[in-house]
């Protein structure tokens, strides 16, 4: 700067100062410690944002399937409440169409049936028991029928 007097003198003449140019100096190694650990903290809080939005959007896609989930029980649940009515509905109308009483008066109206009498009711005591007979047909082959019935009619002759 050119330092400037007042009145009729002259200026002083002064050499001016030229501005210093900075020099590099080459960085050290604390300086470069501290560049990486810099970028060492921006990859970890991009990392961290990274992580948080995918949990977020996880966690938003497991809300929706439980919604989801949770409305088709819902559906069930009333479809359920719906067939159970039916089924009441049904045992009612069962239980009024098995009166005996209705059940009588269609049989004697409708199909024409009346009441057994006390003479037409039969016992039976079967004489043998548990066991039953099989009787051929007169006239019939089938005593001839399968091994055991050719084996005995060329024993029996017939």
């Amino acid at each position: 700067m050119v330092p400037l007097t007042h009145g009729s003198s002259a200026y002083k003449l002064q050499p001016l100062e030229t501005p210093k140019k900075k020099t590099r100096q080459p960085a050290s190694s604390t300086a470069k410690k501290v560049r990486k650990n810099s970028r060492a903290k921006r990859a970890k809080i991009v990392l961290a944002i990274t992580a948080f939005f995918v949990l977020a959007l996880v966690l938003c896609t497991r809300w929706v399937s439980i919604y989801g989930l949770h409305s088709d029980i819902v559906k069930q649940t009333a479809q359920l409440e719906k067939v159970k009515m039916e089924n009441e509905q049904l045992s009612v109308e069962i239980n009024t169409m098995t009166d005996s009483a209705k059940i009588e008066s269609y049989a004697q109206n409708n199909l024409g049936m009346r009441k057994m009498e006390s003479s037409q009711i039969v016992y039976v005591n079967p004489t043998y028991g548990d066991t039953m007979q099989k009787v051929a047909k007169k006239g019939s082959n089938s005593s001839k029928r399968g091994i055991f019935g050719i084996l005995s009619s060329a024993i029996g002759g017939r």
